[in-house]
């Protein structure tokens, strides 16, 4: 199951995130870093100004909206509000 999401494991196995997390927790998985790596951030921050919005950059990098947010504001790309 190697790079399968918390939300895609408790999808397939009909759990919620939080036992997923537990099971995960419990076996000492390493958790996947959140965020975006340089190259992601420059690729969001050019497709934003772009035109593209937060949404269609979080599912085309495969990363929370939230992360692009972050990433934007950091860039300068937008104000954190």
């Amino acid at each position: 199951m190697g790079g399968a999401s918390v939300n895609d494991l408790a999808q397939q196995y009909g759990i919620h995130r939080a036992t997923v997390f537990a099971h995960l927790r419990r076996r000492s998985t390493p958790r996947r870093r959140v965020g975006l790596d340089v190259d992601e951030g420059a690729e969001a921050v050019r497709l934003f100004r772009g035109g593209v919005s937060m949404r269609a950059i979080s599912r085309r990098l495969g990363v929370g909206r939230k992360a692009v947010r972050a990433c934007l504001v950091e860039a300068g790309a937008i104000e954190d509000q």
